[in-house]
């Protein structure tokens, strides 16, 4: 994605939080005909960035736009337990053989999502909880480099809004940082010995609510 339509992006993010701030608080007591999910569960599209600069030039990619899954349980009060699943992945020709290096990194994430205050029909949250990162890399065809794989464990924080469409349906927005990092057995070329497989996520949801 361009770095024009990460500001766009980030420009609407400001509107919508504007409006949210706009608008007055509704007291649990004055919700008529809204009853609070005890699920939410649904499909996101995102987009991901990862922290290593080795990675992020060598595949040549700012970012990419990745799909994912997600899950919430409301366990108490206005917190909720949170899960989601997605997969990045990225290939390029190497420098000098011309062989495909392929890329995979399978991210899951749990955690705790805490909505203070329903404002008109949006929900803002916070949260933090724990990632959990497999990743893998292969180069195809007849070479005497390895594949390599191994996984990695790490955290993350987020912040966004629930928009609340219909009384099974509702959207979100959100924005998330991960902090995963894993320590190399040999250092890389540029003399770093750990890869930073976390980075930044901001997307877009819809979600059944029952």
């Amino acid at each position: 994605m361009k770095k024009s339509t990460v500001s766009l992006f980030l420009l609407a993010a400001l509107l919508a939080l504007g409006s949210i701030l706009a608008a007055p608080p509704i007291a649990s007591g004055q919700e008529e005909g809204i009853r609070q999910p005890r699920f939410r569960a649904g499909f996101y599209w995102e987009g991901f960035k990862i922290k290593d600069e080795n990675l992020t030039n060598f595949f040549g990619h700012f970012q990419k736009n990745i799909p994912g899954f997600e899950v919430s349980f409301n366990a108490v009060d206005n917190i909720d337990v949170w899960t989601t699943f997605r997969v990045y992945s990225d290939e390029a020709k190497t420098t000098f053989t011309g062989l495909v290096d392929k890329f995979r990194l399978t991210m899951t994430s749990l955690g705790a999502l805490y909505r203070p205050v329903r404002l008109s029909v949006f929900e803002p949250f916070v949260g933090a909880g724990l990632e959990l990162y497999y990743y893998s890399e292969k180069i195809e065809g007849s070479t005497e480099l390895a594949s390599t794989d191994g996984s990695a464990l790490g955290f993350h924080v987020q912040t966004g809004t629930y928009i609340n469409i219909t009384k099974f349906l509702a959207g979100k927005l959100y924005a998330r940082l991960n902090s995963v990092n894993k320590t190399l057995a040999e250092a890389t070329p540029d003399e770093s010995t750990t890869l930073k497989l976390g980075g930044t996520e901001f997307g877009i949801a819809l979600l059944v609510r029952f």
